[in-house]
């Protein structure tokens, strides 16, 4: 019989003041002072996240692209396709969305745009890379050719 637990749970990012926690299907940020926001789950687990350069978004991908506010840190996570209420959006929520089909397998960003960049699955019927604003969550095609972030 075995009496030892172990912490299942793995950093995804961290930048400044907060790191990004997966265990499981389960996702949270901890501020640097320790306090911990849970903030939902990812089905089939996440698969990397990152914390914008500003520190204003964290972004969680995997089944979708949860997208945090950071400025909200704290608040009562809702299930929300807005910023208004929720400051946590999950873009696999709405059925109608690209994301309701996609794997994410990456995420990107520079040091000169706000957009990220995220990279779908290679066996996904939505294969590409696509621009995400972080603010709008207005998302596109990146044209075939155009440089990675």
């Amino acid at each position: 019989m075995i009496d030892e637990v172990r912490d299942t749970s793995i950093c995804l990012a961290q930048q400044g003041k907060y790191s990004v926690w997966g265990d499981f299907e389960y996702i949270s940020i901890k501020y640097i002072d320790g306090r911990i926001w849970q903030i939902g789950s990812m089905y089939g687990d996440p698969q990397a996240a990152l914390i914008t350069w500003d520190e204003r978004y964290a972004v969680i991908i995997g089944c979708g692209v949860m997208i945090c506010d950071l400025q909200r840190f704290g608040e009562r996570v809702r299930d929300s396709l807005t910023w208004e209420k929720s400051p946590v959006v999950h873009l696999m929520a709405d059925p109608e969305n690209i994301w309701w089909f996609s794997a994410v397998e990456q995420v990107l960003q520079d040091d000169v745009r706000s957009e990220l960049r995220i990279a779908t699955d290679l066996k996904d019927e939505h294969v590409g890379i696509y621009s995400l604003n972080p603010a709008t969550f207005e998302f596109k095609p990146v044209p075939l050719g155009q440089p990675l972030p």
